[in-house]
């Protein structure tokens, strides 16, 4: 999105009559003469604000010093926020422009050089006021042709700068800084928050950043500004939050800025909320939120071969925050709110024309101002479906457990008479099941289909009249009957819970079936295979003696697979008998692992898999004992933590964490496991442990 900021800023320096100086009265082009190279490439440039660096006042001796130059600045401004989290709305080409003199020139000192761009110091009478010829400078940036805005490095450590059709600094130590002042000006329209007098500067408060205003409703950072903030806002001391701050644009009264102390006040200070605000609105008058989008046309027309058809979009890379998409087919709005993709079922829409809406919004904490709606952004597609045609869905399922099956073949054909054996052909759709034994035939055309379902080891099924309308899904169950021998698997459950408990029966870890017992805790499994097994029972309030059992049905019933029922509590609680161990563990978990990302990790793993463990220290003593006994050594350590120290761990001690982890594996199931691998290779892995002041030697 190329918008009028874009030619506005070029519009300061660039007459009408400079391009045709370029073709007309330049023998040579202007390629030729200067050597560029793209140092920041995040994407097309038709859809990134562009920005060319040029250096003045250094020789070809001192290229590399230019280069270096560059790479400081780049990488410091570019660190800063809000740039930080925008970096990818901005491409960077570097051009090598070659003086003939270094540094620039000092009229107050009677100091004149030989550069490209004929930068000076003292501009207006103001020392540090550093210009450059900029139509000389827009002259080079015309070898980008998409450029947007011009910074100019000068060759001269003295302080100074300047933000106006371009932005000049010198190679100051503060260079980066100076730039990211000066970009206030260029990029976000700001005004200079310092009260230095500028005798013959205009008046006005036309900036973002600079109002005359003191009443709330006509702030223009109004949205930033807490009920309780009195305006004008004193500089008391402490916190100083966004208000009406007195003494901007180069006058001590009588006109304010947002907050105490900003970047376009003070070099050393942050742009702050409603200055970074201006900087990010202008920035997308640049850039379109979607970068790309496909279907590349917006007219599609949907053939009678076509079945699902994806609508796709790319964003341009922004902060990690709230970005909305949405998606709307005819005005309705789709589910999967936050998908970039969305996949439509033709069959499901009905003849003729239709429209396809995917809306981008930007919801970022730095922006609360939008009255342009910059931050949204939309595309449509207009769809034109030319054959009547729907969907015919459902499942093939095991007639006695109720189970899906998969690979089964499904077969319609359209009842109709007198047709010719072409149409006959052309009325036929087939299709295999799912793992899960659902299938989708689509598109089908409009008519009453009979449909058969086929599976080996199973008995056929076959339905009539099932009516297809335009643009209609019709959903058919297919329950086929087992032709081999089925078994049965049944136990019990006592204990401090028995009734209404879910029990799972898994077949190759997948969910595969699930029981509630009956009152007296029974549960019994109908219609099962030869295979292997694992029972499961799960419950939010109990743990399980033993938690599973694994077991393959041979050609026979199987029972006595009983479980016995305890009232869940915390793991620590099983193997800890003294409260003050307990709390200790508490304020190890509110004050330690609470504090960073890994520690609320282990967290959430520890209650994830709680009632697992206390499952396997009920059963098992030798998880029981080991767990006690490495708890209670490293219980003083657990008191160093929270006092704010380090502490030394010696390998002895981990080496027994890691016997618990092994004896607590060979019970586990695989989900805990898995962690249990995880948590083995963090132990090792001093840098993790550093995170919570733990030192191993």
């Amino acid at each position: 999105m190329k918008t009028k900021l874009r030619k506005n800023i070029k519009a300061l320096s660039i007459s009408i009559v400079f391009p045709l100086f370029i073709l007309f009265l330049n023998p040579y082009p202007i390629q030729a003469q200067f050597l560029f190279e793209k140092i920041g490439d995040n994407g097309d440039d038709a859809n990134r604000m562009v920005w060319v660096i040029m250096g003045d006042g250094y020789t070809s001796m001192e290229i590399d010093d230019y280069h270096q130059d560059v790479d400081r600045v780049i990488k410091e401004f570019f660190g800063t926020s809000p740039w930080s989290d925008y970096k990818y709305f901005i491409n960077v080409y570097r051009i090598d422009v070659i003086s003939n003199e270094s540094g620039a020139d000092h009229p107050s000192d009677n100091l004149y050089v030989d550069t490209a761009l004929d930068s000076t110091y003292d501009t207006y009478g103001i020392t540090r006021l550093l210009t450059v010829d900029d139509s000389k400078a827009f002259e080079i940036a015309c070898i980008i042709p998409s450029f947007d805005a011009v910074m100019i490095i000068v060759n001269d450590e003295s302080y100074g700068g300047s933000g106006g059709a371009t932005m000049v600094l010198s190679n100051h130590e503060k260079a980066a800084r100076i730039a990211l002042h000066e970009a206030g000006h260029l990029v976000g329209g700001l005004a200079d928050e310092y009260e230095t007098p500028y005798p013959g500067y205009p008046e006005g408060d036309r900036e973002p950043n600079v109002t005359y205003q003191k009443e709330l409703e006509y702030i223009p950072w109004k949205n930033w500004i807490e009920i309780e903030t009195p305006l004008p806002t004193p500089e008391f001391e402490g916190d100083f939050p966004v208000g009406l701050y007195e003494g901007a644009r180069y006058k001590a009264t009588d006109i304010y800025r947002p907050t105490h102390n900003s970047i376009m006040r003070s070099l050393g200070a942050p742009y702050g909320p409603i200055n970074s605000e201006s900087l990010i609105i202008n920035l997308y008058d640049y850039v379109d939120p979607i970068d790309n989008y496909s279907p590349d046309k917006s007219n599609v027309f949907l053939s009678s071969n076509s079945n699902i058809l994806q609508f796709k979009i790319e964003l341009v890379p922004g902060p990690d925050e709230n970005t909305q998409v949405s998606w709307e087919i005819d005005g309705v709005k789709q589910e999967g709110e936050n998908n970039t993709a969305l996949n439509i079922d033709i069959a499901t829409l009905k003849k003729g024309s239709h429209s396809i809406m995917v809306s981008v919004v930007e919801n970022s904490s730095l922006v609360r101002n939008d009255p342009q709606g910059l931050l949204f952004s939309s595309h449509i597609w207009s769809l034109e479906k030319g054959l009547s045609s729907g969907v015919i869905s459902g499942k093939v399922i095991n007639a006695i457990t109720n189970l899906g099956i998969e690979g089964a073949l499904v077969e319609t054909m359209a009842e109709f008479p007198d047709r010719t054996d072409d149409q006959v052909e052309e009325s036929k759709y087939s299709t295999k099941t799912a793992a899960d034994g659902s299938f989708s035939l689509s598109p089908v055309n409009e008519g009453v289909y009979t449909i058969t379902a086929n599976s080996e080891r199973y008995s056929s099924n076959l339905k009539s009249n099932i009516i297809v309308n335009d643009g209609d899904t019709k959903t058919v169950a297919l329950p086929l009957d087992p032709l081999f021998n089925t078994f049965t698997v049944s136990g019990n459950i006592t204990g401090d819970g028995e009734e209404e408990l879910t029990i799972y029966l898994n077949k190759e870890e997948d969910n595969f079936l699930s029981f509630k017992t009956n009152v007296n805790g029974n549960y019994i499994f109908n219609g099962l295979e030869n295979g292997s097994y694992t029972l499961t029972p799960i419950s939010s309030e109990y743990v399980f003696n033993p938690p599973f059992y694994e077991f393959s049905v041979e050609d026979k019933d199987l029972t006595g697979f009983d479980f016995k029922t305890f009232a869940i509590f915390c793991p620590a609680q099983a193997v800890l008998e003294q409260p003050s161990s307990l709390e200790l563990l508490r304020k190890l978990r509110r004050n330690v692992l609470a504090k960073n990302e890994t520690g609320r990790k282990y967290t959430n793993l520890y209650y994830k898999h709680g009632a697992e463990l206390v499952s396997h220290i009920i059963a098992h003593q030798d998880v029981r004992e080991d767990s006690a006994t490495m708890l209670l050594e490293i219980m003083p350590d657990f008191r160093v933590l929270l006092q704010g120290k380090n502490v030394i761990l010696n390998e002895e001690l981990i080496d027994k964490v890691e016997d618990l982890l092994d004896t607590l594996e060979s019970y586990a199931s695989s989900d805990l496991g898995r962690t249990l691998n995880m948590i083995r290779k963090d132990i090792r892995d001093k840098s993790t442990l550093n995170k919570f002041g733990v030192i191993i030697q």
